[in-house]
């Protein structure tokens, strides 16, 4: 790139456009957090899910990246508004504030890169998956840091004269303030004012949607409840949709309906769950659609379509985008509508002759009778039904899964209570996968 594309005038549009980008990526991200606080669900499209082909809803709802109840979504917000405040000094108030104004930039945005990369080494280390629009805004910092210092019309050695003299006469006490010093403190002061009003919004925002603290539950009774419960056979075929490799030492079998209030609420949930152990769990799906069109042991049709998109989902499967088609259908709300599969096929780009033909088969048809079967076989009670290592867990919650699972692998689970099967022979998995 030319060092005219570099001049202060196009890095001040460059400053622009990627704060804008910021507040975009961030505003999305709080949105997500709220609506998932708000339903317990995914009630809205997942734009991580259509560009990256993964979900941020497990790391957006850890509390472990709150601080001072404030998502980092919110932080981020926040982050990006007070930028935007110096920006707006340092521009349309050049004579008295652009040379301080853009060095406070510079060093909030260097705070930015750093508390973004301590995140990512954070999810390194524990091994969580790592949230890629939240990765975007990590390199928006990094880029306006850069775009920062071509602005600037200072040397870096100039910067921090400046620095060091604005540091000798905050700390001196009693030193008469010049006028235009005055000005100066006022001007940020108006930038941390607005970035507080941003903050009190989000705190205040995220309390209202947050639900009530629960008591939380106890280990022991959880642990011991779950180990008085019976041990069941769930066979766990290869090419069922599954997350994880198929050698996990702790199994999770779901049973779900696409058209399930309960089972949508549960979706945040199993994401939380698959970011906090990652390919120390295996997750395994399987269709329950609470319909007489497929499901004679409902007595009467409690979900209108639901064997139909079990079907279409199966159809997905096979083109290998099982999961993507899982967020898209909980995303599209309570209906999961016809034009709702339309979408996700659209939007994923199945091969739509390939996907009609495959949920129209007796094979798709067959399948989901078979995960039926295994449903009724363990009379399990409604839908979600979740089964950790062959037991029923209820309820389902983050709190007890996260116990029951930690217990799992402390106590070096050893498989039982499911049976890796493909068409009735046994079969061995020697590196991770992931189905659908």
């Amino acid at each position: 790139m030319s060092v005219r594309a570099f001049s202060p005038r196009y890095g001040w549009r460059v400053c622009v456009l990627l704060v804008g980008a910021g507040l975009a990526c961030t505003g999305y991200l709080l949105a997500r957090v709220f609506v998932l606080l708000a339903s317990s669900g995914l009630a809205t499209h997942d734009l991580c899910s259509t560009l990256f082909g993964t979900g941020c809803d497990g790391a957006l709802l850890d509390r472990r990246y709150w601080i001072l109840g404030v998502p980092m979504a919110g932080w981020g917000l926040v982050y990006f508004v007070a930028l935007g405040g110096l920006l707006a000094l340092a521009r349309f108030m050049r004579g008295t504030f652009e040379t301080e104004a853009i060095l406070a930039a510079s060093l909030l945005a260097l705070a930015g890169v750093g508390v973004g990369l301590a995140l990512l080494a954070s999810a390194v280390v524990e091994g969580s998956p790592v949230c890629p629009l939240c990765l975007s805004v990590h390199a928006i910092s990094l880029l306006l840091l850069l775009a920062l210092r071509r602005t600037s019309r200072q040397s870096i050695a100039e910067q921090l004269r400046l620095l060091r003299a604005a540091s000798l006469w905050l700390i001196r006490p009693g030193t008469e303030t010049p006028e235009p010093a005055r000005w100066k403190l006022v001007g940020f002061a108006s930038v941390a004012l607005l970035a507080a009003v941003a903050y009190q919004w989000v705190y205040v925002e995220s309390a209202l949607r947050s639900p009530p603290p629960a008591r939380p539950p106890d280990r022991a009774a959880v642990i011991a409840a779950h180990r008085g419960a019976p041990r069941l056979d769930i066979p766990v075929a290869q090419d069922d949709p599954h997350l994880g490799p198929l050698t996990s030492p702790v199994t999770l079998v779901v049973f779900e309906s696409f058209r399930c209030p309960a089972c949508r609420r549960f979706a945040p949930t199993l994401a939380r769950i698959r970011d906090r152990f990652g390919d120390r769990l295996l997750i395994v799906y399987k269709h329950y659609p609470l319909s007489t069109t497929c499901n004679g042991r409902i007595g009467r049709d409690l979900q209108p379509g639901a064997c139909e998109i079990a079907w279409a989902a199966e159809a997905a499967r096979r083109q290998a985008r099982f999961w993507p088609f899982y967020q898209a259908l909980f995303a599209a709300g309570a209906d999961a509508s016809d034009a709702a599969v339309d979408e996700a096929c659209r939007r994923l780009k199945l091969d739509r002759a390939r996907f009609d033909a495959d949920r129209r088969s007796d094979s798709t048809r067959a399948r989901v009778a078979a995960d039926i079967a295994a449903g009724d076989r363990l009379e399990i009670p409604g839908t979600p039904a979740v089964f950790l290592d062959g037991r029923l867990v209820s309820p389902a919650s983050f709190e007890v899964l996260e116990i029951l699972i930690r217990d799992a692998l402390g106590a070096g689970s050893t498989k039982r209570g499911r049976t890796i099967t493909d068409l009735g022979r046994e079969v061995k998995h020697d590196r991770p996968s992931e189905g659908g």
